[in-house]
């Protein structure tokens, strides 16, 4: 089976802080190779989480695909944000998410989180990732001028653990978008996001590349497990998240992200919320029109249990 029960693992956590309040993978360490290339020696990410949050094989991962339907078709999206629970959960949405993109990219560049208010800019500097589909390498001229470009405020860490914010999405985009480029970045969840999406969109614009941006972020975590079960929730669970669910999405479709950083404060509905907010800075100011909620569901929808997490997936397309 693809994917964990949601109250058996990590995949719907709210937050795994370590001692300074940055997921860590609990303490994954994430496995690197070295090989040489054309006289170079490339540093190689390779896979870190566990079996079941996704398919070993390149077979099994498009038949995955078939299943859910999500056939590449022509799309205009330049931007998107999806779950990153096992592909068990949510899978199927990240792929719609991709079948929106636009059409012979250069690079996708994906924006994590597990990373809170205050917390560094954590960066992915290995020169390729090896994935079932094939090995993809990291757009490092790209990521090296938007490091150039940010501007004060900015301490950046390199990425020595295993983080599902980002390695969900990244074997999906091997298998459907082949050839392409990769760089990554985990955002911290204040209005620095909004700075990075602002420096991404710049570097972007003055360089000759087509580029889209996932960003990654879950929404409400309810239940026991997670130690969220408000007096006012206890009626109808279901449609108390939902509306707090929505409120998320629609912020974070509407370009509100004010209203983005205070609902994640005073409501926990987005648990990467510094992700959402770097993707739909950087579709803002590529010309992107509204963005469009493409669909919503719940981990108990397809694992009934009395600890949930809330899913949305949304795209900005090319005004």
């Amino acid at each position: 089976m693809i994917g964990l029960p949601a109250e058996e693992s990590n995949d719907t956590k709210q937050c795994n802080d370590d001692e300074d309040g940055v997921y860590n993978g609990d303490g994954l360490l994430h496995e690197l190779h070295y090989t040489v290339n054309r006289g170079l020696v490339l540093k190689i990410r390779e896979r870190g989480l566990p079996d079941g949050w996704y398919p070993a094989s390149d077979r099994e991962i498009r038949d995955l695909i078939r299943s859910w339907g999500s056939v590449r078709s022509v799309g205009n999206a330049l931007a998107g944000i999806v779950p990153h629970a096992g592909w068990y959960f949510c899978g199927s949405m990240i792929a719609d998410v991709l079948t929106s993109l636009q059409e012979n990219l250069d690079t996708i560049v994906i924006l994590g989180g597990h990373n809170p208010p205050g917390g560094p800019l954590i960066h992915y500097s290995e020169d390729a990732w090896e994935l079932p589909s094939g090995r993809l390498f990291r757009d490092d001229e790209l990521a090296d001028q938007v490091e150039s470009i940010l501007p004060d405020g900015f301490s950046s860490l390199a990425e020595q653990t295993v983080d599902n914010t980002v390695e969900i999405i990244i074997p999906l985009i091997a298998a459907m978008h082949p050839g392409v480029k990769w760089a990554a970045w985990r955002l911290p969840a204040d209005e620095r996001a909004i700075t990075f999406g602002e420096t991404l969109a710049e570097a972007v614009l003055n360089s000759d590349r087509k580029i889209a941006v996932i960003g990654s972020t879950d929404l409400t975590h309810y239940g026991p497990n997670y130690g969220f079960m408000p007096t006012d929730s206890l009626d109808n669970p279901v449609e108390w998240m939902e509306k707090r669910d929505m409120r998320m999405l629609e912020a974070i479709v509407g370009f509100d992200g004010e209203r983005v950083l205070e609902l994640a404060a005073a409501e926990k509905s987005a648990c990467s919320a510094g992700a959402a907010l770097g993707a739909m800075t950087f579709a803002r100011d590529l010309g992107a029109g509204i963005g469009s909620i493409l669909s919503y569901s719940m981990s108990k929808d397809v694992h009934p249990s009395s600890s949930f997490v809330g899913y949305g997936s949304i795209i900005w397309e090319s005004a």
